[in-house]
Order: C-alpha cells, then sequence, then structure tokens
C-alpha cells in the first residue's frame, strides 16, 4: 500500500469539494458543512491546488464541473460511502443480512439452549445459519484460529487469560434413574457414593465437575460405564439401578420420560455457571454483538450476564 502520498494529503478537502460540488455553490456548502463561507472557499483553494485543476468554474447557474472535477466527484461518490462505513458503527441486521455463525459446547448446554434458539431464530423472518459442532478438547484452540465463533464453557477458571467471557446462566444438579429402582427422592452422600453411576465425561482425559467437587472431599464415586453424552445415557437407565448425575437445564428430558424420575442430588454438588466465550477480536463486530445478546435471550434463566 503506497501511503507516502496520501500522508501530505488533506482528506477533509475531498469532502469539501464533494459538498461544494453537490450544492453548486459555495454559500450552501458552508450552510451543510457548518463552516464559514471563507473557509469553505480557502478549502476549495487548497483542493484546486491539490489536483492542479479549477475543478469547478462559475456559469450563470452556479457553479459547474471541470471534466477533472467531474471525474474526481464519480469516484468520491463510490468512494465516501466506504470510508464512512470504515468509520461509523455498523449495525447488523439478522433479518436482512445472511451470517453463518459456529458454535461448540457440551451437549447439557446445548440441550438447555437449542430448543429456545430453534423456536426464536429459525423463522423465514431471519437470515443466520447456526452450526453446532462437537464438544472436543481443541475447541479453545479453534476459537484463537477463528474456526469457531463461539464457545460455551464451564466456569472453572482454566481460559486463557485473553479470551473474553460472560456468564450465562446458573446450573444446578440433578440426579436421574429409573422409575422402578430402589432409590427415594433424594440421595445423601453417603447413598450417592454408596450407587453406582453412569458417568457422562464430554471430554476425554478429562475430570468432569461432579467427580472434581467429590475429589475436595476426598470421595470417589463408583462407575463402570462411562459415555460422552448425555442424552444417550438417558436412554440407558431403564431396567437399572444406575444413577445419572446431570445438569437441571436437562430436567424436561427425564420428566417427560415415563421410564424414568428425577432425584434430588446430594447438596455437596454445588452449582456452578456457563461461559460463553468469544475471542476478543470479534467483542465489537455488530455481527456477534447480536449473536452474543441472542445467546442471551435464549438463556435458560433470567439471571443478567456478568462479564468477567
Amino acid at each position: 500500500m503506497r501511503l507516502e502520498k496520501l500522508r501530505q494529503v488533506d482528506l477533509n478537502l475531498l469532502i469539501i469539494f464533494a459538498v461544494i460540488a453537490e450544492e453548486k455553490s459555495a454559500t450552501k456548502a458552508s450552510a451543510r458543512l457548518l463552516l464559514s463561507q471563507p473557509a469553505v472557499s480557502r478549502a476549495l483553494q487548497r483542493a484546486r491546488s491539490m489536483f492542479q485543476d479549477e475543478l469547478v468554474i462559475r456559469s450563470s447557474s452556479g457553479f459547474e464541473l471541470t471534466l477533472r472535477g467531474r471525474k474526481i466527484l464519480q469516484e468520491l461518490e463510490q468512494l465516501l460511502p466506504k470510508i464512512e462505513g470504515l468509520v461509523v458503527p455498523s449495525v447488523f441486521d439478522p433479518k436482512r443480512e445472511r451470517s453463518n455463525f459456529r458454535i461448540s459446547g457440551p451437549d447439557n448446554v446445548c440441550i438447555a439452549l437449542l430448543p429456545h434458539l430453534c423456536r426464536r431464530y429459525t423463522t423465514q423472518r431471519y437470515q443466520v445459519n447456526f452450526d453446532f459442532l462437537p464438544w472436543q478438547a481443541d475447541a479453545v484452540d479453534m476459537l484463537e484460529r477463528g474456526k469457531l465463533d463461539l464457545i460455551f464453557q464451564v466456569d472453572d477458571g482454566l481460559l486463557p487469560s485473553h479470551f473474553s467471557s460472560e456468564r450465562l446462566y446458573r446450573e444446578d444438579w440433578i440426579c436421574a434413574v429409573a422409575r422402578h429402582s430402589k432409590f427415594g427422592d433424594r440421595l445423601t452422600l453417603k447413598q450417592y457414593l454408596a450407587a453406582e453411576h453412569l458417568i457422562v465425561t464430554t471430554l476425554p482425559s478429562v475430570q468432569n465437575i461432579p467427580d472434581k467437587q467429590l475429589a475436595a472431599l476426598g470421595a470417589k464415586r463408583r462407575s463402570s460405564v462411562r459415555m460422552p453424552y448425555f442424552g444417550a445415557a438417558l436412554s440407558c437407565l431403564p431396567g437399572t439401578e444406575l444413577v445419572l448425575t446431570l445438569t437441571n437445564g436437562m430436567r424436561q428430558m427425564v420428566e417427560r420420560n415415563s421410564a424414568l424420575r428425577l432425584v434430588k442430588a446430594p447438596q455437596e454438588l454445588r452449582p456452578f455457571h456457563f461461559l460463553m466465550v468469544w475471542h476478543p477480536r470479534l467483542t465489537t463486530d455488530a455481527r456477534h454483538t447480536w449473536l452474543r445478546e441472542a445467546m442471551r435471550q435464549v438463556s435458560p434463566q433470567e439471571a443478567p450476564g456478568q462479564r468477567l
């Protein structure tokens, strides 16, 4: 990019010339520009010197463009709106502009958010597409490299410090069991540890939150089956004495299944927050500002987002 010549140019002269050419009058141009008429006349002289052309000449109907002036004005009519677009904050209209967003998160947060998202934003009124990718260990790296626009992450303090994040909603723990299992309506910690568990690990070799919280108490639950998906785990419960620990956002899936029932989790399993996380380069982008607000709107709880 050649900037040496541009550094010597007062770009304000282009705007003043364009207004003079459109108004065909220095007086009208000064009123529109909120400048004095002498200031506009001086700017015109400087523009003439810069372009080495008269640009406008007087005629019976006011100023008339020279051939060189007409060509410059034609170029400016294309150029100035683009420059204005660079400096004026843009607004994203999802009902008029097509856009594709790539998002990733564990399936329990997707179960909590996506039904609301689909009901609200998949009508013909909206031109946006949501592409949800499977949750994987390198999701943070994909966000860094621009392969994802947004991720949903447990608030565990392990995010890179330069990322931007916001608490989206709070989750509590519940337990699901087979309807005719031996369990009562509530599990004490002792009963919970004595039970056989079906454990969901959303990422391989990564300890999940219940196990982390139990480890802090010096406890560990028993399990012979582990799998990556909560939805699949629910279908495995009927006919067993297994306990599946879920987030409250999945409550309706259990309540709609006549073969299952809910049991209160031990009070030692503490609530946590899900975050929406994005790269700071996207913070002020109009499309991504809209995306984050859309996620707030479909969040299953009404608690306002808290910036971290």
